[in-house]
């Protein structure tokens, strides 16, 4: 059976996907730099240009290694990536959103575009876990002597 590394292309049109996606994000008001989420907006703010590259490039790895590409992803684990973001549900799916557009624009077959967007939506848990954390669990997680009060 040919991986969906294989039927996208290889490596070249999935860095060209995220090249696309990465730059669509930019502009889009419920993620970038205007969103709503503060810290998501800071962190555009101070960080994206000068981490895009290397964003896209983390970006392309994971998903050539997620699609069964000869790679292996060595970036920070997404939970670990994207906590301190508290991303919220509705959010990710914005982003998710921007994936499935950029997957369309580059009119990728359905059944590969919905196994793509399968393996990104299995990632929501992780991505969105620093919006559901609570003033204890973010005592815990933060390892903290002391309490902090919201």
């Amino acid at each position: 059976m040919t991986s969906l590394y294989d039927r996208l292309g290889g490596v070249y049109p999935i860095a060209l996907v995220v090249d696309h996606f990465s730059n669509q994000l930019l502009s889009n008001p419920i993620v970038g730099p205007s969103s709503e989420n503060l810290t998501l907006a800071e962190w555009h703010s101070k960080n994206y240009i000068t981490r895009l590259p290397g964003l896209k490039f983390l970006r392309t790895l994971w998903l050539a290694a997620l699609t069964g590409g000869p790679f292996q992803y060595t970036g920070k684990p997404l939970r670990d990536a994207h906590f301190h973001l508290h991303i919220k549900p509705e959010q990710f799916d914005a982003v998710a959103q921007e994936l499935a557009s950029t997957l369309d624009h580059f009119k990728i077959p359905t059944k590969e575009r919905n196994e793509v967007l399968f393996a990104f939506i299995a990632q929501k848990g992780d991505v969105t876990a620093g919006s559901r954390v609570g003033v204890r669990e973010l005592n815990s997680a933060l390892r903290c002597p002391f309490a902090i009060n919201m």
